[in-house]
């Protein structure tokens, strides 16, 4: 059997002919789209943003957005051409590849989820001060698979946003009220209502310390040779939020400490160190033993 190739060509040739002008128009339909998707992004989501002061959400409306005109512009690009039936077939593929892919990446999958989750709806913002499954710090960023801390150490910390999701989370800025305590313990001959009267005038005068809630002086135990009490103060931390060190009260906790020494120091309230009872035996055991 004689091939002619010839006619083969011809053929060839008149059918790609008769579809140049289908490719052509479905070309231009997916350049369109995807223009389209491009002013959509830059457009759209920029004001998206300016209206919802947040860029995790509108970032990802944007590129979803964009994605999606994308698609649209493949599927009717490949109706022109002729290929609906390829088009459904990806589409299906698509689904059945998402399965298969997220089945194959669950980790990554899970973290993306979550972040959408939490682009939606999250509970704390970009400069809050969070503590996670023991990581805390400030939030300096957040997209869909990570969120970014800076800890007091200058350390950067990027967590799942799954973790995020599954675990308990401390905000420490929702309301900015944060509750400092430290110990401190006086002698037990000293007069108890003396020190905490002198310490409760130093912290209803210190601009640092909110006067509500209250600041407070507790009589935490006697000790063994001290009597310890609890000093308990508020302060807002939103203000000074992006101070590392200060943002969770350290700076000022360790101003108010060493003013109350110095205060109890200044009224001869003593602060004593615990005191150790060494006793001898060792003579009167060779005393029994001389006798014996």
């Amino acid at each position: 059997m004689k091939i002619d190739l010839t006619n083969i060509f011809n053929d060839f040739y008149t059918s790609i002919s008769a579809m140049i002008p289908k490719i052509i128009m479905g070309l231009m339909v997916l350049i369109l789209f995807i223009i389209l998707g491009k002013l959509f992004y830059s457009i759209v989501g920029k004001r998206i943003q300016r209206k919802w002061s947040d860029s995790l959400v509108s970032r990802f409306i944007a590129e979803a957005s964009k994605w999606a005109f994308y698609t649209v512009g493949i599927v009717i690009a490949l109706n022109f051409v002729g290929f609906g039936g390829i088009a459904s077939s990806l589409i299906a593929g698509a689904g059945i590849s998402a399965i298969v892919i997220g089945f194959a990446f669950k980790d990554i999958g899970e973290n993306f989820l979550a972040g959408i989750i939490l682009a939606l709806k999250r509970p704390f913002e970009v400069g809050d001060i969070i503590e996670i499954d023991g990581y805390k710090g400030n939030v300096k960023g957040l997209d869909l698979r990570t969120t970014h801390l800076r800890n007091v150490d200058g350390r950067d910390i990027y967590i799942p946003n799954s973790s995020i999701i599954k675990n308990a989370l401390i905000n420490y800025t929702k309301d900015g009220f944060l509750r400092i305590s430290f110990n401190v313990g006086i002698a037990p001959e000293s007069k108890i209502n003396q020190a905490r009267d002198l310490i409760i005038d130093y912290l209803n005068s210190n601009n640092e310390i909110l006067s509500d809630p209250v600041p407070n002086v507790l009589v935490h135990e006697l000790g063994e040779f001290t009597v310890d009490l609890q000093v308990l103060f508020w302060v807002d931390i939103l203000k000074n939020k992006n101070l590392p060190d200060s943002y969770l009260g350290h700076t000022i906790r360790s101003k108010v400490i060493t003013k109350v020494k110095q205060i109890l120091d200044d009224h001869a309230i003593e602060m004593p160190s615990q005191v150790l009872e060494h006793k001898m035996y060792r003579d009167k055991e060779i005393k029994i033993a001389k006798q014996q």
